[in-house]
């Protein structure tokens, strides 16, 4: 077994062992299984919706309590981001525009407990400012709720105020997705969409030991043999 699937089945046991001691549907004072949450948000430049209209309406005010305060969860630092090629390959090409890159690491709650990252960028110059949040949820199976608004800049080029109420245009992504971890994920919009990217955070101390678990893998136990001796009337024979 690899060591990357090892470290996953480790991570997975953790979840477990919270959960045969009813942990996870509790507060979320206790230790839940932390994860590595990456995300690239970015705009279609040439988008192909035939001019649908799209509604205007602002997100919901989010519940102070369940959005992080500005010291959580922890960021990454961009040397952990699994996603540059991508999000570089977004940046290179013509047709795309990335508007927010960021990767952090979180425990996962339920439903109840589950916070949301803020995401938030106002862009000059006639780009387009994202604001809203994603959530990650951890039940019986992995979630991850993303609730974004993209407001496009106007032709005249001034700064757009995404604070401003019912700005227009404006264009929401709201999906409630069930996912699995260590796969890319892609959320979907006309004019803009989300690439996610969640993997179960393994601690130094539990790396350490699948470490050692591997290592008396590969160096099986050898067991003495013992050989029966002959009798001793067939040693005179």
């Amino acid at each position: 077994m690899s060591l990357r699937n090892k470290l996953h089945g480790i991570a997975s046991r953790a979840f477990l062992s919270c959960l045969a001691l009813g942990l996870v549907g509790s507060a979320p004072a206790f230790a839940v299984q932390s994860y590595d949450v990456e995300i690239v948000v970015f705009a279609y430049r040439h988008p192909s919706d035939n001019g649908e209209q799209w509604p205007t309406s602002l997100p919901e005010e989010a519940d102070p309590a369940g959005v992080y305060s500005s010291d959580q969860p922890r960021e990454l630092s961009v040397g952990a981001y699994r996603l540059n090629r991508i999000s570089n390959g977004l940046r290179q090409s013509s047709d795309y525009a990335v508007l927010f890159h960021k990767a952090w690491r979180q425990p996962a709650y339920n439903s109840a407990n589950a916070v949301g990252l803020p995401v938030h960028t106002v862009a000059g110059n006639g780009g387009n400012s994202l604001a809203g949040s994603v959530r990650l949820i951890r039940e019986r199976f992995l979630h991850l709720d993303a609730d974004l608004l993209m407001l496009s800049g106007n032709s005249s080029g001034a700064v757009l105020d995404i604070d401003a109420p019912y700005a227009s245009p404006q264009f929401e992504l709201r999906e409630k997705r069930r996912i699995k971890s260590n796969v890319v994920h892609y959320f979907d919009h006309p004019h803009f969409g989300m690439i996610a990217l969640v993997t179960p955070y393994v601690s130094p101390e539990e790396a350490q030991q699948i470490i050692a678990e591997e290592a008396k893998e590969e160096i099986p136990e050898v067991t003495p043999v013992t050989v029966p001796l002959p009798a001793d009337d067939q040693l005179t024979r």
